[in-house]
């Protein structure tokens, strides 16, 4: 028996040693080499086989080793990748920071990744293109940043609303907008304000507190959003604490605005000029020289008389900003909370913006499974907007409309309010008089935040959840006096608006990555998660009439006629479910996909659910050994997506039939349909593909990146007439249309200098071109000055070709038909044509950085080609349509004998032949380059500043808008007219000049 046992002690005791040979348990911590933190989540891999694991929130990890196996590799992105000799039972290790990894983080939809892994189109923009920029929104911030993304501004109102299109334009009746997502939080953008001329949500944030954007263009990067992604998504990160010492940091600007440019067309006539013209109309209407000369004394000609209105209404604007942040932290806690000021003047009177914002994002590790983390972005702005378009209390307007014999001045300086006689102030306004009287202020509070916790279930799953709050109310105020515009006759008027909106979302997600059993080389990251949305508006509005004779009482309560007292609201919802996966094989090929199925009440109840997916790939060329040895090749890459997202961008309740109630007749409440609606109404779809490659050379000190695209739109919302017999209209919105746009992009980065002198450069450059394939029926749609026609642009003009002026008569002349080989001179009979677009064949940006001996010279030019614009309100300040306004100071050109070779038509008093109508003859080209930034910096010598407390201390002077150039010499207006080229006598474009300073302590 003894025997028996000893002899199974010892088969136990060699199964042991045989075990003990073939695995071996090997532990350890993992932590960061600077700060020696510990980091979790790092990829533990025997090299060679399968075996694995990944490190817990403490940093500690335990891995089984086969038998023969020699070494540990460790990787975590950010991080230098690890190998270590397998010597003993414990092995911890330091992981130093890899600084080529962290510029290749990339935030993508609900996550992160490395350019490697990344299949679609994706730009990102750094905190150092955005900080300490004289503008108080991101969205003008990247203008000439981004390839395939189009800035454009048609107002220079501070604090206006940016108009931004990646890709081309997408919809017709639907928005084509880009969603915005801060901080995982899919927010209200854009003017949301229902008084004030233009404003935006996005200059809420104030953009030193921003630490990268990331623009998503294809469908690979964009459908992970569903049915909100068909624009594209920027996705906006705010900045986050770091441990360590707590550091601070202090900027401050201070400088001045003016007016960017003013066309040489685009000047206006003086008193002399204008009266000569005047004078020179009324001989050619066939007036007596009685008549003629009572006239010219009625206009003021001998008074003396000469105002510069454009002197009056424009300024040299002050501005000032200020923004003071802390962060740091511990192992367990960070933080950053930030303080700013920003208050900028237009460059017109009665135009401004104030801005006081602040900044509080915690992140805390409670122990090794559970973290938690909150962002939340605080912000009051003050925006004072005057009207613009043909509103007669708009001092843009004014500047033309206003004559140079017109006196703003009584003879004992105070302002000219009379009434009586040509040159005075009867249907135009004194707007010196309204910006000290009348009142257009907003006051927009907005709070956005987000909290939440991630817990680490087991090794490498982790389930995140967050809830996020966007929190806005606008205070709308107007009055017009009693005395003199808009409110005189009736004594005076008032009007209040109050909105709120309470958006909030909540998103629970689930995150696995692995190494795929079996297949050593393959990683896996999938991602599944639930989102719900709702946002709700709440408006009151009130108006009134009769104040009394004083501008010092502008509240409505003291007015004594009610006019409009009543309150409304309105909301949407959105419910979801968001999957991903990503699998990486060995670093070279790349596959992903995404599926999202949305639910939306801004659908109809037929339609109410949609899925939208993409799949992409990535071939990492340079991971082949072909490409390896080839030492000036560092990037190598080629990829392709293809997908489908969505466009929910339309009105809450478009689609339901709906019953309205109020005073509908004689006074007397009731009810009436008053919204025929559509339940089949669904999401215009957009389809792209996209396909790219990224080159790098000599430690990527050269790189390329190049993408071809279509992007299609089908099931695009457009209106069907109906018959007129059905009470609710003439037409219905449904899903019939289909667009397409096409485009390629270019961009080229690199550092041709690199050394004590060192040059950085980047540039970018789109080409795209929008295509109308389907309408309905096929039938044109005539759209104002635009024509939509299948094949065709969506913003091509519709108009009569000019065909010049007869040097015998000095008439207009246009084209009578489209092949011009008749000429009319009556502008209903010429025929009206397809001609050119509102829309860039390409645009781009140019940036270059200098830096030697602690001095920095940053250039940007954006560029522009293309497109035509058109000023919306030259029809009267050309000719003599409308003689008692100002004229542009191109018609001294106009024919004034037989046998003159000119442009411009006879200047006739009351011109009855539409001479000045919409034709070719007033679209210019578009075509122009701006240097949109221009800074020049200094970094002190650290002896310097170390004497007084400090780490670093930077000074610098910034100039924006400093230079445009246009060519065209007929151009009226500013080319950046927005994104339909149409200007509307809008604020113009700003330029300003600031000094700077920018300390680290």
């Amino acid at each position: 028996m003894r025997k028996v046992l000893f002899l199974s002690l010892v088969v136990l005791l060699t199964l042991v040693s045989q075990a003990w040979a073939q695995n071996q348990a090997v532990s350890g911590k993992v932590t960061d080499a600077g700060t020696g933190q510990p980091l979790p989540g790092v990829s533990v891999v025997v090299k060679g086989t399968t075996a694995g694991a990944s490190t817990s929130v403490d940093g500690t990890y335990t891995v089984n080793v086969p038998a023969g196996s020699t070494t540990l590799v460790f990787r975590y992105i950010g991080y230098a990748t690890v190998e270590r000799a397998i010597n003993g039972s414990v092995i911890d290790v330091a992981l130093g920071v890899d600084n080529k990894q962290l510029s290749e983080v990339v935030i993508t939809g609900y996550g992160t990744t490395v350019k490697s892994e990344v299949t679609g189109s994706v730009t990102t923009v750094s905190a150092s293109k955005l900080e300490d920029k004289p503008m108080p929104s991101v969205d003008q911030l990247l203008q000439g940043q981004v390839a395939g993304l189009q800035s454009v501004g048609s107002s220079g109102q501070p604090g206006a609303s940016q108009q931004i299109r990646i890709r081309g334009v997408g919809s017709i009746n639907a928005g084509s907008n880009p969603l915005y997502v801060v901080d995982g939080v899919i927010i209200n953008s854009g003017d949301l304000s229902r008084n004030t001329t233009s404003a935006n949500q996005l200059a809420g944030l104030n953009p030193n507190d921003i630490e990268s954007v990331t623009v998503l263009k294809d469908a690979a990067s964009t459908s992970i959003y569903g049915s909100r992604g068909a624009n594209g998504v920027i996705v906006i990160t705010t900045k986050s604490g770091k441990s360590g010492k707590t550091k601070f940091n202090f900027t401050t600007e201070q400088g001045y605005t003016d007016v960017a440019t003013v066309p040489e067309a685009g000047e206006y006539l003086n008193a002399a000029q204008y009266l000569e013209l005047t004078r020179e109309g009324l001989v050619n209407a066939g007036y007596s020289a009685d008549v003629v000369n009572e006239t010219m004394l009625a206009f003021g000609e001998g008074s003396g008389v000469d105002t510069d209105w454009r002197d009056l209404i424009t300024r040299r604007g002050n501005q000032q900003t200020y923004n003071l942040s802390a962060s740091g932290g511990n192992e367990k806690t960070q933080f950053y909370v930030s303080g700013g000021y920003f208050d900028q003047e237009a460059p017109v009177i009665g135009s401004d913006f104030r801005r006081i914002s602040g900044a509080l994002n915690l992140n805390h590790k409670i122990n090794d499974k559970i973290s938690f983390f909150n962002k939340l972005n605080i912000s009051n702005i003050n925006q004072t907007t005057p009207s613009n378009g043909g509103a007669f209390s708009n001092p843009v307007g004014a500047m033309g409309f206003l004559l140079p014999v017109q006196n703003p001045y009584n003879p004992d300086g105070s302002l000219n309010i009379s009434r009586t006689g040509i040159t005075n102030f009867n249907s135009q306004f004194n707007p010196l008089y309204l910006v000290e009287n009348d009142i257009r202020d907003m006051r927009n509070t907005k709070v956005l935040g987000s909290i939440g916790a991630e817990y680490n279930i087991i090794k490498n799953l982790k389930f995140t959840s967050k809830v996020g709050v966007d929190y806005i109310t606008i205070e709308e105020e107007m009055f017009w006096n009693p005395f003199h515009g808009d409110g005189r006759t009736v004594s005076g008027r008032g009007y209040n608006y109050y909105t709120r909106l309470f958006n909030w979302i909540t998103t629970n997600q689930l995150n696995y990555r692995f190494t795929v059993p079996g297949v050593e080389k393959l990683t896996a990251d999938a991602t599944l998660g639930y989102e719900a949305q709702k946002s709700r508006q709440y408006n009151i509005t009130t108006n009134s009439t009769t104040y009394p004779k004083t501008t010092a009482l502008p509240s409505s309560s003291v007015a004594s006629v009610p006019i409009v007292g009543n309150a409304s609201g309105s909301d949407y919802t959105f419910s979801s479910i968001i999957s991903a996966l990503n699998l990486n094989y060995d670093e070279k090929y790349v596959l992903t996909g995404t599926f999202r199925r949305d639910g939306s009440s801004r659908f109809g109840s037929e339609n109410r659910y949609g899925n939208f997916w993409s799949i992409g790939a990535t071939w990492n060329a340079h991971e082949e050994d072909f490409i390896k040895d080839l030492d000036f090749v560092s990037t190598a890459k080629l990829r392709s997506s293809y997908g489908v997202n969505g466009n929910g961008d339309i009105g809450n309740y478009t689609w339901r039939p709906l019953f309205g109630y109020g005073f509908n007749y004689n006074q007397q409440p009731g009810g009436a349909f008053n919204n025929l609606g559509n339940t089949d109404l669904t999401w215009e779809l957009n389809k792209p593909f996209n396909v790219g490659v990224d080159l790098g050379f000599f430690g990527e000190r050269l790189t390329f990146t190049a993408d071809y695209y279509e992007r299609v739109t089908s099931d695009m919302l457009l209106y069907r007439e109906i018959s007129r017999t059905n009470g609710f209209g003439s037409s219905v919105l449904q899903n019939i249309g289909e667009m397409k746009n096409s485009g390629f992009e270019l961009t080229i980065g690199g550092s041709p200098i690199d050394g004590e002198f060192k040059w950085t450069s980047n540039f970018n450059i789109a080409f795209n071109k929008n295509r109308i394939t389907k309408l309905v029926g096929g039938r044109d749609i005539i759209d104002g000055a635009y024509i939509l026609r299948e094949g065709e642009d969506y913003r091509t003009f519709y108009v009569r070709q000019w065909a010049g002026v007869d040097p015998a008569t000095g008439d207009p002349m246009w084209w009578k038909d489209a092949e011009k080989t008749e000429t009319t001179k009556s502008y209903s009979q010429a025929a009206r044509v397809l001609y050119k677009s509102g829309t860039p064949k390409f645009f781009g940006g140019f940036n270059n950085t200098f830096n030697y001996k602690g001095f920095t010279l940053d250039a940007l030019v954006v560029f522009n080609y293309g497109n035509y614009v058109r000023d919306g309100w030259e029809y009267y300040l050309m000719d003599g349509s409308y003689p008692l306004a100002n004229k542009y100071a191109k018609n001294l050109n106009r024919w004034q004998k037989e046998g003159d070779i000119t442009d411009v038509p006879k200047y006739v008093y009351n011109q009855p032949n539409n001479s000045s109508s919409l034709s070719t003859r007033f679209l210019y080209k578009g075509d122009f380059m701006r240097l949109r930034n221009l800074s020049l910096g200094y970094d002190l010598k650290s002896q310097w500043v170390e004497k007084v407390g400090l780490s670093r201390a930077n000074v610098y002077v910034r100039g924006t808008n400093l230079l445009t150039k246009t060519y065209d010499d007929n151009l009226t207006v500013d080319p950046e007219a927005g994104v339909n080229s149409s200007a509307n006598a809008d604020i113009p474009a700003s330029k300003s000049v600031t000094v700077g300073l920018n300390v680290n302590f």
